[in-house]
Parts: C-alpha cells; structure tokens; sequence
C-alpha cells in the first residue's frame, strides 16, 4: 500500500507540473488569470477536503494556521505558474523545489541538528542553480522577470513548509483535515480577491477548465497521501523519494513532450541540483 500511495503521489505531481507548464504557456498570460486558474484549482480542493470534513471538528490555533498556510500557498502556487509561463520548466522546477532548504533550515528553531556536511550539501545546490541558468551572454540571457518570479515563489513555498512544521509540532497537529480545508478555503478566496473585477472577463474553453480541475484533483491527491506518507516514512526516504522522482521525471517530461533544450552545462547544474535535493535529505 505505501509503494501504491507513493506513485500516486510522485505521478500527481509530474501530471500536475506537465499539465501547468502547458497552460501557463499557452493560456495563462496575465496574473489575473493565473489566480482565477487557482481558483478552480483550490475550488477542488475545497470540494473535496469539505465532504472529508463534514464530520469533523477544528481548534481556533489550526484554523489560524490554515489561513496563513492558505495565503502562503495561494501566493507560492501563483508565482510558480507566473514562472513557468516565462521561463523552462525543468529550471523552474528546480529552483521551486529547492524551497525545500528553508523548512530544513528552519528545523535548528525546532530542536533539530543543522550540521556543516548539510549547510555544505546547502551550498553544493546553490551552485549547481547558477550553472543550470546557463551562459548568460548577449542573447542567452535569461528572463529577469521570470528569475523574480522564481525567487519569490521559492521563498514563499519554502514558507509552506515551515508552516507545515509549526502545526505538526503543536498539540493539534491531528486536525490535519481542517487544517488543509481551511488553507484551501483561504486560497481559493485569496485567488478569488487578486482576481477582482475582472472576473466577469474570465473566459477559460473547456479544455483549459477541465485542466484546473484535474490539477485541483492533483493537488488534493499530493496534500492528502503525502501526509499520509510522511507518517509512514521515515523522513530521510520521504523527501529524496517523492521531492527527487518527481523532478526526475518532471523534467524528463520537459524535454520530451516540450522539446526544451539544455546546454552541458545546464544538464550538470540539472543533474547536480537533484543530487543535492537528495542529500539535503540525506545527509545527517
């Protein structure tokens, strides 16, 4: 059964990163229809996690949790695709996922050991980020905007960790279900609100509609198993075996579906970097 929810799991998140890469590219050409995508996406979520919750019941300290969770995710989610829709995909995923570094640093705040071959490991993936950029000459140059885009989204979706980390270190950390129907709740309206007046001049086709709803579906496939398997497996597997195979195979899919192309020098920053996510993990 784990080795069953952990391809679910992995697969989710590469059908979810193939599917965005898609949309952002070709569709989603303003902020506010990367948000007003969200909220079909979160729409979902709400959907799904409100059925899981109609028995259950919430404290004030995981309600509160959620809402900051709900923003921080809202804001990560929306800079991710705004990212994706300007630069490569296997990049994007790159820095994106390497957000994981700042819930693995925030771990000395919570009784946990930061040793030097870590910080070293730390220091290994930065460097291998800045190679997979490439050459940044004349008309090689990247795209600062979608190099801001990253950074952000970096920054907030390491955030989502920590937060992740504050409530399943409290004394509530079993409301996971309201945990996640609350942040859910508070994405979809966060999104909702960036959205503003301009809804009424939202106009998705079916296709792009039905993508939202099977992202959404990813995403509540991703929330719910990987909570599950991060009480099933130790955390040294968990993170390089979901993190690690999904950006393996997330940028498999960018080369093969998306014909991006890399330089030998961005293949090693590439192959680096996801060693590095993998001994971030790792290393004691």
């Amino acid at each position: 059964m784990t080795a069953l929810l952990a391809i679910l799991s992995i697969g989710s998140m590469v059908l979810q990163n193939g599917l965005l890469n898609g949309v952002c590219k070709k569709v989603l050409k303003t902020s506010r229809q990367t948000n007003f995508f969200n909220v079909v996406q979160y729409a979902v979520c709400v959907l799904i996690f409100g059925v899981m919750m109609v028995t259950g019941s919430i404290s004030w300290y995981t309600a509160g949790i959620g809402v900051l969770f709900g923003i921080v995710t809202a804001l990560g989610t929306m800079y991710k695709l705004l990212a994706l829709g300007q630069g490569p995909m296997h990049i994007t995923l790159l820095i994106t996922t390497s957000s994981m570094i700042i819930p693995t640093l925030s771990g000395i705040f919570f009784g946990e050991g930061f040793s030097l071959a870590k910080f070293a490991v730390v220091v290994v993936l930065i460097a291998c980020i800045y190679l997979s950029l490439g050459k940044q000459e004349g008309d090689n140059k990247f795209n600062g905007k979608w190099l801001l885009y990253c950074l952000i989204s970096f920054v907030f979706l390491g955030l989502v960790g920590v937060l992740q980390k504050v409530h399943q270190t409290s004394a509530h950390k079993a409301e996971t279900g309201g945990f996640l129907f609350v942040s859910f709740v508070c994405s979809m309206v966060f999104s909702l609100i960036r959205v503003g007046g301009a809804i009424k001049e939202m106009h998705f086709d079916k296709k792009v509609l039905l993508i939202g709803v099977v992202c959404g579906v990813c995403t509540y496939a991703m929330n719910d198993i990987n909570l599950k398997l991060s009480g099933v497996l130790p955390t040294q597997l968990f993170f390089p075996l979901i993190n690690g195979s999904a950006i393996v195979l997330s940028s498999l899919v960018s080369v093969a579906m998306y014909r991006e192309q890399l330089d030998k020098r961005q293949w090693i920053g590439l192959v680096g970097g996801i060693l590095s996510l993998i001994g971030i993990c790792l290393v004691p």
